[in-house]
């Protein structure tokens, strides 16, 4: 009898145990973090335009064709690279080039020698731009390339605006070399999964140089460099894959 008794006990507790185990798996935990390989995982390469660059860009007359690709390195980082090509924005030369004529009539008329007439003059730009540049990005809950990020970023451009006056049988060049050093910080959203949004603003330091150069490539007069400091914004669109 006594074992009858033992082995209805020993089978009870065995019953319970077994139906306490899912109960135990249905116990509420604490949440953790969503990990990195949770999240949704979205183009780690981005090809970008800047689209404002064909209205205006950012050396005076000029207009920039830009191309960039940014590459994800980790989870929160990305590393960037983008060329420009630089060339006459042509509402913006003729007014310009208005004003360079009016310039060059008041100053004969003043050092004495009566001028009726216009001086036509025409100012055309060509050169380019390389950019480089690191983001980190900040968001918790997004993997790169995607969320609000701050980025060092370096730049170079070499332009040559062409100075013809037709009436004087005379052209010069004027070779403008510009190094900036940038803090950005913005914001990249890629809406679905390929299209890009990117806009940011910042500050940064200029090294520049200009030089106005003879027809024969000699370097006549080196202008004032002009003022270091500097702010930057801008927008851009690209295709996520």
């Amino acid at each position: 009898m006594r074992t009858l008794v033992a082995a209805g006990l020993l089978l009870s507790a065995g019953l319970t145990g077994l139906v306490s185990i899912p109960a135990l798996a249905q116990v509420p935990t604490a949440t953790s973090p969503t990990a990195a390989a949770d999240l949704p995982r979205k183009g780690g390469n981005v090809i970008k335009i800047a689209p404002l660059g064909w209205i205006h860009g950012q050396l005076p007359f000029t207009t920039e064709s830009r191309i960039g690709y940014e590459r994800r390195l980790g989870e929160r980082s990305s590393l960037g690279v983008s060329y420009s090509y630089l060339g006459t924005n042509y509402p913006f030369s003729f007014i310009g080039s208005f004003a360079l004529s009016a310039a060059i009539s008041s100053a004969i008329t003043a050092s004495g020698h009566p001028y009726i007439g216009w001086t036509n003059a025409k100012i055309r730009a060509r050169g380019a731009r390389w950019q480089l540049q690191y983001r980190k990005y900040l968001n918790k809950n997004r993997l790169a390339p995607e969320g609000w990020y701050l980025s060092p970023q370096i730049s170079y451009a070499h332009v040559t605006y062409q100075v013809v006056l037709p009436d004087w049988d005379t052209q010069v060049d004027i070779e403008v070399k510009n190094r900036n050093y940038n803090l950005l910080f913005g914001h990249q959203r890629v809406l679905g999964q390929h299209l890009v949004f990117d806009v940011f603003t910042g500050v940064g330091y200029r090294e520049k140089s200009t030089f106005i150069v003879s027809a024969a490539g000699q370097k006549l007069q080196e202008m004032p460099h002009g003022t270091r400091f500097k702010l930057s914004s801008g927008l851009n669109l690209g295709w996520a894959f």
